[in-house]
């Protein structure tokens, strides 16, 4: 009769031959969340069901002139599932030859400010600004994203919507204290195809692992997104909803 000890040791190369001639396969990717623009227009999202599938609501737009700035509040209806708690998106937009570089430290507070009030009375998950920062307004942006920060505390995330051309090392997005920025991949324009290519290599940085697409345009996201954010021309439904993560996600 076999030792313990010898009974031990053949169980072990047992083991080990099994490993060898079955070996683990590598989990599978993890699908990325999936967070759904909802823009100025009316929308029933009451049909989502996923609880992966988040929606970010467009809640105002501020056009901001040289010594005053208008907020356009969200006016068309809205309707989410019972207890879904959406993200909130702001759009800024500079009007009449104005530039954020030229705002003073006071009107960039009043500004942050708004933004602040704007996503508490919604009472949104997470704070979003849309805004196409030109070159000169860059410093001017890092400064209202630091007073935004401040204001909203640590326990709202702040997020960013960019452009590709911000990705790169040294950006200037290397300072802002953000949560999240989500690259627009879509109307890029005759760039676009350098820009998917890069962002297909995972030359992303500092961007993290978040993007945005939209539906009519027909771009794979890059594998290894965390976050995904569709945006859609037309109202969602359930169909174009299926549709888009048939065709876009990695």
């Amino acid at each position: 009769m076999p030792r313990r000890g010898s009974l031990a040791a053949l169980l072990l190369l047992l083991l080990l031959g099994l490993a060898v001639s079955c070996p683990l396969q590598p989990a599978p990717p993890l699908a990325p969340r999936v967070v759904l623009w909802a823009w100025e227009r009316p929308e029933d999202l009451s049909f989502l069901a996923n609880p992966s599938v988040e929606v970010s609501v467009l809640l105002a737009t501020l056009e901001l002139r040289a010594s005053r700035w208008r907020t356009h509040s969200r006016q068309q209806p809205i309707r989410l599932p019972a207890g879904k708690r959406p993200r909130g998106t702001i759009r800024l937009e500079m009007r009449d030859g104005a530039s954020l570089a030229h705002y003073s430290p006071a009107q960039l507070r009043g500004v942050a400010q708004r933004l602040v009030d704007l996503a508490r009375a919604r009472d949104v998950s997470m704070l979003q600004i849309d805004f196409d920062a030109r070159e000169s307004e860059q410093a001017a942006y890092l400064a209202l994203l630091r007073q935004t920060r401040e204001l909203l505390g640590a326990s709202r995330p702040l997020s960013i919507t960019g452009l590709a051309s911000w990705c790169t090392q040294g950006s200037w997005l290397e300072q802002a204290p953000v949560d999240e920025v989500v690259p627009q991949l879509f109307r890029m324009g005759p760039e676009g195809p350098t820009w998917r290519a890069r962002f297909a290599r995972g030359g992303a940085a500092p961007c993290g692992r978040s993007v945005g697409l939209a539906l009519d345009e027909r771009h794979r996201a890059p594998s290894g997104v965390d976050t995904l954010y569709l945006f859609n021309p037309r109202p969602w439904t359930s169909e174009s909803l299926a549709q888009a993560l048939k065709d876009l996600t990695p």
